[in-house]
């Protein structure tokens, strides 16, 4: 071969290499309910231009590590796991890790014990400095402080809920399902499914402790059963996603007082669906605010919508099933460029390329994750 050639195909070669290398990517952590040997964290790379998830890889092994939440700056991941207490029952827990931006690793540094039994959320306030958790079945929300060296203190606050809904099955009794707080670090945000109510409460970080805001709550249409609750980006709406109706309610947020007022109201099942029990689960907004995303276990679906933010109206815009089993939980990458899917009965985790104009989802491919429920990413 002529000499040139051959340098200039070396050096294409490289180029291409050198490209590849060069590609933008992002850690994912998916969060599992497994308890048996399989049980624990898993991480995977995201290749941001093309989408491509590598083969997960266990990075922790506590039982039932379901629900995760950054610490503001990322340094520290929050997690809820499972731990045994005496008589042999599970008991809950947080878990704090230190996190190596550049090669993805878990280092736990320090776990705190509760009294509960079945806690299904966590998040963490915008200063740093404390979390919280809702327990679905225990029926109250707590509040722990963040000590200086970022593991979590004994619990400072712990709120009782009470009452019921007219699901007999389901609402026989309060159900808080999950705890949000706003931009502002002000107010978090509470969602009782078995009351049907969005309860916000007054936060004070410095001391880990809440207080009832006035108006203590807003209500939905009744056995809508609210889940899960965001923040959209404009500071000015909110979403909640109805477990039961399986619908998303879009709400006015007055950040200033703390209220909601609840507006349109969007089934996200199909009219003609006759299959298993259907629940709805997630609600995700992307980067832009311009659409939102719901789920469906039952239908197996992710439900697109578009949100005009002058009218405060949602319209439908796609409903994908294509990869979809039980999706508990997803989540959209820092590029706002692709959607990753936890599908818990499927033991996989799904990406699907995001359409900026349209919102419309793409399926690109899957790999397998057991039990997979939860999806967080990680800026490199």
């Amino acid at each position: 071969m002529n000499p040139t050639l051959m340098a200039l195909g070396v050096g294409s070669l490289l180029g291409m290499v050198a490209s590849a290398a060069a590609a933008p990517t992002c850690w994912v952590y998916f969060g599992t309910q497994t308890t048996d040997s399989r049980s624990g964290l898993y991480r995977s790379l995201l290749n941001q231009d093309t989408g491509a998830l590598s083969t997960p890889e266990r990075v922790t092994t506590a039982s039932d590590s379901v629900f995760m939440a950054w610490a503001p700056d990322h340094r520290h991941l929050y997690c809820l796991v499972e731990v045994p207490r005496a008589g042999g029952h599970p008991g809950e827990a947080i878990e704090t890790y230190a996190v190596d931006p550049q090669n993805g690793a878990l280092s736990k540094v320090g776990e705190q014990v509760s009294d509960g039994s079945e806690a299904c959320h966590i998040s963490v306030d915008p200063s740093g400095r404390c979390v919280l958790t809702a327990n679905y079945g225990d029926h109250y929300i707590e509040v722990f402080p963040i000590r200086p060296d970022a593991s979590v203190g004994h619990r400072t606050a712990k709120l009782m809920f009470s009452g019921r809904g007219p699901n007999a099955s389901r609402q026989e009794a309060a159900h808080p399902h999950s705890v949000n707080v706003d931009p502002t670090g002000k107010f978090a945000v509470v969602c009782d499914l078995g009351q049907d109510k969005i309860f916000v409460y007054r936060l004070d970080a410095a001391h880990a402790t809440l207080a009832p805001n006035t108006p203590p709550f807003t209500a939905v249409a009744p056995g809508a059963g609210p889940r899960h609750f965001v923040f959209h980006p404009d500071g000015r709406h909110a979403f909640v996603i109805n477990e039961l109706a399986a619908s998303i309610t879009v709400l006015d947020w007055d950040g200033a007082k703390g209220i909601l007022t609840p507006g349109m109201t969007l089934p996200i099942l199909r009219a003609d669906y006759s299959g298993p029990t259907n629940t709805a689960a997630e609600v995700v907004v992307s980067k832009d605010g311009n659409f939102v995303y719901g789920s469906n276990r039952g239908d197996d679906s992710l439900v697109v919508s578009a949100f005009d933010r002058e009218t405060g109206q949602l319209t439908f815009v796609q409903r994908m099933t294509e990869g979809v089993k039980v999706p508990r939980n997803y989540a959209i990458d820092p590029s706002g460029k692709w959607l990753v899917c936890a599908n818990l009965q499927a033991d996989t985790a799904t990406v699907y390329g995001v359409d900026p104009q349209t919102g419309r989802l793409t399926y690109t491919g899957s790999v397998p994750v057991p039990e997979s429920l939860c999806v967080r990413f990680l800026a490199r």
